[in-house]
Order: C-alpha cells, then structure tokens, then sequence
C-alpha cells in the first residue's frame, strides 16, 4: 500500500505541482528565445521583397530589440552577468 502512496506522491509533486523557476533562469530563458527570434527577423529582412511586409518586419526587429534591452537590464538588475549580442554583425543593446 504504501507503494502506492508513494508514486501518488511521486506523480503530485513532479506532474500536477510542478516546480517554480527562479527568475533567473526564466529571465535567462526569455533573452535565449528573443536572441532566436531576433536573429529569424533579421534573416527574414534581408530576404523580403514586399514593402509592407518589410515594414512589418522593421517594426518587430524594433520592437524585439527594446524587448531585448529590457530583459538585459533585468538580468543585471538581478545579479546576472549579460553580454550584448551581436546578430549578423548587428549590435543589440
């Protein structure tokens, strides 16, 4: 019985109630995937040939890169040692 007690908790503590992140490893996440998409926009700019389509993808480089400065901040604001990127010779930051 106390076997199945045991994989009840198990199941509880690892599936239903999972564990909180601390903030930074969210906010490290976070500057992981804006780097990625950053680096998609880019690449999506230099091969785009509509004109509104290339307004589109200037305004969420902009808006990407302001996401960007903000998450580095709050890293350096929480303790965390960030080094700007550079995509494609691009500085961010």
């Amino acid at each position: 019985m106390e076997k199945y007690f045991k994989s009840a908790k198990i199941f509880y503590y690892e599936k239903i109630r999972k564990p909180v992140k601390p903030d930074r490893d969210i906010i490290l996440t976070q500057l992981r995937e804006t780097s990625t998409r950053l680096e998609s926009a880019y690449s999506r700019f230099e091969n785009e040939c509509n004109e509104d389509l290339l307004d589109s993808v200037i305004y969420e480089i902009q808006s990407l890169k302001a996401l960007y400065r903000y998450l580095i901040k709050k890293a350096k604001e929480n303790g965390l040692e960030c080094a700007e990127i550079s995509v494609f010779g691009r500085e961010v930051g």
